[in-house]
């Protein structure tokens, strides 16, 4: 540029020199071939000065153009090449400057460009692991609570959405004294971000009343530690233990019951055979009724300690149940031929109404006599004397069970003692003073009927009106096979 300028400004120069000539010419009166010769001169001078003017200005926008669109094309694609032709000597030191910046630019693009594949890729692995745990996470049948370092809610799974009644999607990266009401529960959830222990992990018991009844869970609650040892929030795991402690529960009870059951005959066994072991009985008389007191309370330990035994086969499922077609109407009638002296004793009237024919159902002949001879002896207990017991058995055609109802006009179970007459050792109030028992004779009954043949067991009772009792038992289906050990 600077050499073009140079040689532009010696042209006009010369044009001046030649122009000034020409008109001193003019003004000698010079011949006028030698005035055109000198015009022409000077107007090809300036067309010179033009045509070198015009040249170095193409060439400079020629190498401005390029290097522009090199500067465009790293902007779109981020790719460079070198510039291509002549560069005018005074452009040349800014065209490498500037061509070098370009380079350095294209550089740093291409390690941004390395680096942001790499975070890809990494954030592809960290998605990928993130949807791993949360498939982990959702298939936990524990609600489980993950809470950041703000104490918002990051990650809940769909047994923690049942159990504090929201949906995460609503909920996500809420305050969780949103989500969780319960200021004990919110304090425990705080100081599980605060445990000085990077690994430290507590458990803990948590009971809460919900719809009228009292949940407790097990909270397993932990930190979540980043890999520079910073608390980036809490993990908490809810364990349900509410079945269990029930079930602990039970047992509990259930052994208290069976001891106490059985210390009341061993009490009596000890006492009376204590007294003859030491002579204290002298006569025939009372030696023999000590002797049938021994043998009823025997009988009556016997009883219940078979009663247990079934009950905890049938709930384990470990009895053997042989099934095949029975005859119920002759099963009942070997029940009344037993029970009959025990009805005659107190002037009771024992009767069958027995539809004839009856289908067969398919059961196990001795636990169907032992469901039925229990609900009868009972019937027969409390019921006073000169009193009624019929036992009688209908079919129902719609859902294929023969039912067999056993009634009586006793003393009759009053109305709140209803829902809880098939619990082990529960006895009813108002007639624990007719008849000695333990309890578990009619659980024994509700567990044969429903658990061991899928029946059904129905009472109803009124006080002073007495009580029915009815046991349904699948019938024997046309072309049944028949099946043993099920």
């Amino acid at each position: 540029m600077r050499r073009t300028t140079s040689l532009i400004l010696g042209l006009l120069f010369t044009v001046a020199i030649i122009a000034a000539h020409a008109l001193h010419t003019l003004a000698g009166n010079a011949p006028i071939e030698s005035q055109y010769t000198a015009w022409a001169a000077c107007a090809m001078l300036v067309v010179t000065a033009i045509v070198v003017l015009l040249l170095g200005r193409a060439t400079t926008q020629q190498t401005l153009q390029a290097m522009e669109d090199q500067l465009r094309l790293l902007l779109r694609t981020e790719q460079f090449t070198a510039p291509r032709g002549p560069i005018p000597e005074d452009l040349r030191p800014a065209m490498t400057v500037l061509w070098n910046y370009a380079a350095t630019v294209h550089d740093r693009l291409e390690r941004l460009h390395l680096q942001k594949k790499e975070l890809d890729i990494q954030m592809r692995v960290a998605e990928t692991e993130r949807q791993n745990t949360e498939a982990i996470i959702f298939s936990i049948s524990d609600a489980v609570l993950v809470i950041d370092s703000f104490g918002e809610l990051i990650l809940a799974n769909t047994a923690a959405e049942r159990l504090f009644s929201f949906r995460f999607s609503e909920w996500r990266h809420r305050p969780i004294d949103r989500v969780v009401e319960d200021s004990t529960l919110l304090a425990l959830l705080k100081n599980a971000r605060a445990m000085g222990d990077r690994t430290a992990r507590r458990q803990v018991e948590y009971s809460t009343l919900r719809q009228g009844k009292t949940h407790t869970f097990n909270i397993t609650l932990s930190k979540v530690i980043d890999t520079s040892g910073e608390c980036r929030g809490s993990v908490a795991v809810f364990h349900d233990i509410t079945r269990e402690r029930e079930i602990a529960q039970i047992k509990s009870d259930f052994v208290s019951a069976v001891s106490h059951e059985l210390r009341t005959p061993l009490s009596s066994i000890k006492a009376y055979m204590e007294m003859l072991v030491d002579g204290e009985v002298k006569d025939e008389k009372t030696r023999g009724d000590f002797y049938s007191i021994i043998q009823s309370e025997t009988d009556r330990l016997q009883r219940l300690i078979s009663n247990v035994l079934n009950i905890s086969r049938i709930e384990s499922g470990v009895v053997e149940i042989h099934r095949e077609p029975i005859a119920a109407n002759d099963v009942i009638r070997e029940v009344a031929a037993v029970m009959q002296p025990h009805a005659s004793q107190k002037c009771i009237s024992l009767s069958c109404d027995l539809e004839d024919p009856a289908p067969p159902v398919w059961a196990d002949h001795d636990l169907l006599y032992q469901a039925i001879l229990n609900v009868v002896s009972n019937a027969v207990k409390y019921t006073e004397r000169e009193g009624q017991v019929t036992i009688s058995t209908r079919t129902d055609r719609k859902t294929g069970h023969v039912a067999i109802s056993i009634e009586d006009d006793g003393v009759g179970i009053q109305a709140q003692d209803l829902p809880h007459i098939f619990e082990k050792f529960y006895r009813a109030q108002g007639s624990r003073g007719m008849a000695k028992g333990t309890g578990l004779g009619l659980n024994l009954v509700k567990h044969i009927v429903e658990t061991a043949h899928g029946g059904e067991i129905s009472i109803t009772s009124e006080v002073g009106a007495g009580t029915t009792i009815v046991l349904r038992f699948p019938c024997l289906r046309p072309n049944h096979p028949l099946e043993v050990n099920t």
